[in-house]
């Protein structure tokens, strides 16, 4: 059975990716356009606030994110792309 709280929030980190890399693309053709590095910024922010709220409640995505404290938790918890409950 897919738990739906983790598939969304999944799904709030890809999309908040997304908007991300699109606004690097613009951005590597129009680096003076301040409006673009507005929303750079915001999308910025909104990615990490995404990718935060999906470690708390489900694990690390990255390896990066394992908190080691006395074991190594990134093989503890399912990987991302196993959605069980």
């Amino acid at each position: 059975m897919l738990n739906n709280g983790k598939c969304e929030a999944l799904q709030a980190v890809n999309e908040a990716a997304f908007v991300l890399q699109e606004l690097v693309l613009y951005l590597d053709t129009h680096p003076r356009c301040t409006a673009g590095l507005s929303r750079y910024q915001q999308a910025k922010e909104a990615y990490h606030q995404a990718v935060e709220a999906y470690v708390m409640q489900y694990g690390p995505l990255m390896f990066d994110q394992v908190q080691a404290d006395g074991c190594w938790q990134w093989v503890e918890t399912p990987w991302p792309w196993e959605m069980e409950d």
